[in-house]
Parts: structure tokens; sequence; C-alpha cells
């Protein structure tokens, strides 16, 4: 069973998040809450670049921090940057439902033919590319991922309330992973 907290009503969403921006996003996103207006960003999320995950949200709610299988290891310093000087206190690591970082090496051809095709690459600098990189972004459980890469933030930015969650792409719904 997967360990998944779904929000179908503000009552869904955990004491702690609310009237906090992970609970506001929560009633953007999946309970359609009127968008008001922000001054400024309260909240980071850091997700996939999957272009299937379109985000309810209002203009200048949110940092959002795009990348293959919402892996933020190469972006600290845009994190970083997020907290020292926007004065961000939470983030959100948003994963998702059938990303495409999973089981890397089964795609392994493709991702090689493509860098030659489209690329321009030659075929040995893009297996070579390619064995260097798919340890480092290869996910084996989007969940497990996700979590993971929250209790890393959380080690990184003790100050910080990082929350982990997944995306659902059937139905564009998020849900909080329970811990």
């Amino acid at each position: 069973m997967e360990p998944l907290i779904h929000i179908r009503t503000k009552k869904d969403i955990p004491e702690e998040y609310i009237d906090t921006p992970v609970g506001l996003f929560l009633e953007y996103h999946n309970l359609g809450r009127k968008f008001e207006e922000h001054k400024m960003a309260e909240l980071l999320i850091g997700m996939c670049m999957d272009s299937r995950i379109v985000l309810n949200i209002p203009n200048n709610f949110t940092y959002v921090l795009r990348t293959g299988g919402a892996n933020m290891r190469d972006l600290e310093f845009n994190i970083s940057y997020a907290v020292a000087v926007g004065g961000i206190k939470y983030i959100i690591v948003l994963g998702h439902t059938n990303c495409a970082m999973i089981n890397l090496m089964s795609k392994k051809d493709d991702y090689i033919k493509g860098l030659v095709d489209n690329g321009g690459w030659e075929k040995y600098l893009a297996e070579e590319h390619f064995y260097q990189s798919e340890p480092v972004y290869e996910i084996k459980n989007e969940i497990d991922f996700v979590l993971k890469e929250t209790m890393r933030l959380r080690l990184k930015y003790r100050k910080v309330t990082v929350v982990p969650m997944i995306y659902r792409v059937k139905t564009n719904h998020i849900y909080l992973i329970e811990e």
C-alpha cells in the first residue's frame, strides 16, 4: 500500500500545514481555491521537468525548479539563493508517477542514438555521458526517491520545512507522502 495522503478537502490537510504556504499550495492545486495576489514567493517547489505536470498556482506564489526526476542535487545554489535571499521557509519535493528517470538503463540505446541524431554528438561521447550520468540520475522508485531527497534537503537546510509529495499524472492530483 502506498503511503499517500489524498487531499480532497481542507480537512485532509495535516494540521502542521494549515495556514502555511504548503497548505495553501494544496488548496490552490487540489481544491481549486481562488487565487490570491502574492507580493513575493513563499515557497520553493523542486519538481520534475516532465511536460505533463502542470501546477494550478497563482503568479508570484512560488519558486519552481524543474529538473529530471525532481533531483535537486545540481540545483543547490539556486535553492540556497531562494532560502538566503528570498527568505523561503518551505520547500516541497514533488515527484510524480510514471517518471521517465526510472530504469534509465532500458533507455540507454535511445538516449545515445538521440544525442547522436538530434544533438550532433559523437557516439563514443554520448555513451560516455550516459554511463557517467545514469548512476546519478537513476530513480528506482518515485516515492523512495522523493523521501530520500526530502531527507537530504532537511539535513542541508535545518530551519526550512521540507515536505515530500507525489503528483499523479493520470489525475492531476497531488498527494502528501506519509513518512
